[in-house]
């Protein structure tokens, strides 16, 4: 079972997530989203964007970029509105 603690914490996770996935262009967000969360192959999601397949995983890996850079400045601020 999960402590309140822990449901907490991941409902935050979440929360920044979504505040961070908000800030990505929405064709890196459209990208990861298929990969990441709904998780479709490289190829499913080429076919469904007609898009070549390298430009998939060239949105991919920047969105995810973005979006671990995005999760580290909400982190950051949220640690002044703390601090």
């Amino acid at each position: 079972t999960t402590s309140p603690y822990q449901s907490l914490e991941q409902r935050d996770r979440a929360s920044l997530l979504r505040r961070a996935l908000a800030e990505l262009a929405p064709s890196l967000k459209e990208a990861v989203i298929m990969r990441d969360l709904q998780e479709m192959t490289y190829q499913e999601i080429a076919d469904k964007l007609h898009l070549p397949e390298g430009t998939v995983k060239s949105r991919i890996n920047r969105g995810r970029t973005e979006l671990a850079r995005q999760i580290q400045r909400l982190r950051d601020e949220l640690e002044g509105v703390r601090g």
